[in-house]
């Protein structure tokens, strides 16, 4: 846990936006990507939270408004990010789904991942939380994604996962299929998940994911081909 985010956890707690978003901006300043801030100042002041409600040093109420005020300071920064987007000339951007598995409401992370691939371009479909799995199958028929990301962060939500995982691969077996969890170093997550699903332990792996396919794929940033 770094001093940044113990900061901003604290801020996030006040419903202080203004503050909250001074340790943002004072990171990219520093010249952190968004892997960094997403991972290491975001997702770790969450998880500074969620601790302090698991140890019953806040309560539900304030985990609820902490994570509000999150999302209010993650929409200032995806909205800054999308001025230095990437681009790709004279083609149509790839396209990625997004979702939390049937039940699951936890949402954050999957934000931060779809703002990282719209911010390298992609047209992304963020479908949010709790999607039953019959919608999550007709839009796959409906947009034909090149990627599909799926979260989910609950243990009990593991069994629809491995549903979710065998139909739509089953139906798509093309797709490239992302699956993020804080679970993702357990034997029960992992028996959910084929040998050809990419894990993502954290917005870090997507980053490089990300990266390596746009020099792939010859993708360019303001005009300049990287």
């Amino acid at each position: 846990m770094n001093e940044i985010s113990k900061k901003l956890s604290q801020f996030l707690l006040e419903k202080n936006v203004a503050s909250g978003w001074s340790c943002v901006k004072d990171t990219i300043d520093q010249g952190y990507n968004s892997a960094f801030i997403y991972d290491f100042i975001l997702r770790d002041a969450m998880y500074r939270i969620g601790e302090m409600w698991e140890e019953n040093k806040i309560s539900v109420a304030h985990e609820h408004l902490a994570t509000g005020t999150c999302e209010l300071i993650l929409t200032k920064y995806h909205l800054e990010k999308l001025n230095d987007r990437y681009i790709k000339e004279n083609s149509p951007s790839p396209r990625a789904m997004f979702f939390c598995v049937e039940g699951e409401e936890h949402d954050l992370g999957l934000k931060m991942a779809s703002s990282l691939f719209e911010e390298y371009g992609w047209d992304v479909y963020d479908l949010g939380s709790n999607l039953p799995l019959d919608y999550a199958e007709y839009s796959l028929k409906k947009w034909q994604p090149e990627v599909v990301c799926i979260s989910v962060s609950i243990r009990h939500h593991l069994p629809k996962l491995k549903e979710t995982m065998e139909r739509l691969q089953n139906i798509s077996p093309g797709t490239t299929f992302i699956v993020g969890s804080r679970l993702h170093a357990e034997s029960a997550f992992r028996s959910c998940c084929t040998a050809e699903t990419l894990i993502a332990k954290d917005t870090s792996f997507l980053f490089q994911w990300l990266e390596d396919y746009r020099k792939e794929a010859g993708i360019i940033n303001k005009g300049v081909l990287l």
